[in-house]
């Protein structure tokens, strides 16, 4: 009987059982899964690096590149501003507005202004309750201890305690701002950088074209360098050195203390906001870009919502049919 002829070797690596049969299906599925997850030449080399000759290190993914560049451009800080909005606790609808009017404002160029709220010790359960979750949220409260006033020591207060919360961290300045006042950040940064860093006296002088040894700073808002808030920080006589008005009194301080140096005023770039009353010193029409460092006396909404337009601040509206707003 003959016997069959022996099998080519190739064929001899076939399966030959039904179960092994079952694996050359599976095969094709991994190979044409393979090739739809790896399309266009598998672009496998890509992902476990480049296979061209380099010097030792990969080259960056275009995002990285990307941030690599955005990091190398950006300038570095020259000018840092603690800026303090004398509210009181019960005033949640005037931080709300607040913190949308400043977060939608132009970032200042190689500037940091940190824009908080100063607060009294709060007395009140719900001031307690309400303003905890404010801070949680934002983390922009700054609670100093004195009781809720106008003219009997927050000022004092507030000026004296910064520089002991940031004295690892100390900035150029400290402002102190009302908080019916508007402040054009980047215009104000623009206007400090080339002030002097010591002794500095900042913000619009009142009684308008006395002479300057007669003068303060009005109380929409000024700033002093931060060897005068350590000054004050330091000096514990100034706590009940306070008469009729704080900010008459804050002038007052410098002067007796020697630090009435570098002062600087805004007029007419500061100004109280005009509704039907005669144009004066420090009360006209709203001006535009770079002739506005602050805005005072926007005590309504309407105020606010007029100045806010008037300076662009909704410019980054953009069309949507499920909130349609006709400026």
């Amino acid at each position: 009987m003959k016997q069959p002829p022996s099998l080519p070797p190739f064929a001899r690596v076939l399966p030959s059982s039904p179960i092994r049969l079952l694996l050359i299906p599976a095969l094709l599925l991994a190979v044409i899964t393979f090739l739809i997850a790896f399309p266009d030449d598998l672009h496998l080399q890509g992902l476990l690096g480049s296979s061209s000759c380099s010097n030792g290190t990969a080259a960056p993914s275009s995002a990285s590149a990307q941030l690599a560049v955005a990091y190398t451009a950006t300038p570095p800080v020259d000018l840092r501003l603690f800026f303090g909005v004398i509210t009181r606790p019960d005033f949640y609808e005037r931080r709300a507005l607040l913190r949308l009017a400043y977060s939608l404002q132009p970032r200042p160029e190689r500037a940091v202004i940190d824009v908080r709220f100063v607060l009294c010790n709060l007395d009140k359960e719900e001031d307690r309750v309400l303003v905890a979750l404010e801070s949680v949220a934002h983390g922009d409260i700054v609670v100093v201890n004195c009781t809720e006033n106008m003219n009997d020591g927050k000022t004092y207060a507030y000026f004296s305690a910064i520089p002991r919360l940031f004295a690892d961290e100390p900035y150029d300045y400290v402002g102190k701002i009302d908080d019916d006042t508007y402040y054009r950040l980047a215009t104000l940064a623009d206007t400090l950088r080339g002030k002097a860093r010591r002794g500095m006296y900042h913000g619009f002088l009142h009684p308008c074209h006395c002479p300057l040894e007669m003068q303060y700073m009005a109380g929409m808002g000024y700033i002093v360098s931060w060897d005068i808030a350590e000054w004050i920080s330091a000096t514990e006589e100034l706590r009940d050195d306070h008469h009729e008005w704080e900010d008459m009194d804050f002038g007052g301080w410098l002067r007796k203390g020697g630090k009435y140096e570098n002062v600087y005023g805004e007029e007419p770039r500061m100004y109280d906001y005009m509704d039907s009353e005669n144009v004066t010193c420090f009360r006209h029409e709203l001006r535009a870009d770079p002739d506005t460092v602050a805005v005072h006396r926007l005590k309504d909404r309407l105020k606010w919502a007029r100045t806010l337009r008037f300076f662009n601040a909704t410019q980054g509206l953009k069309p949507s049919k499920m909130s349609p707003v006709d400026l």
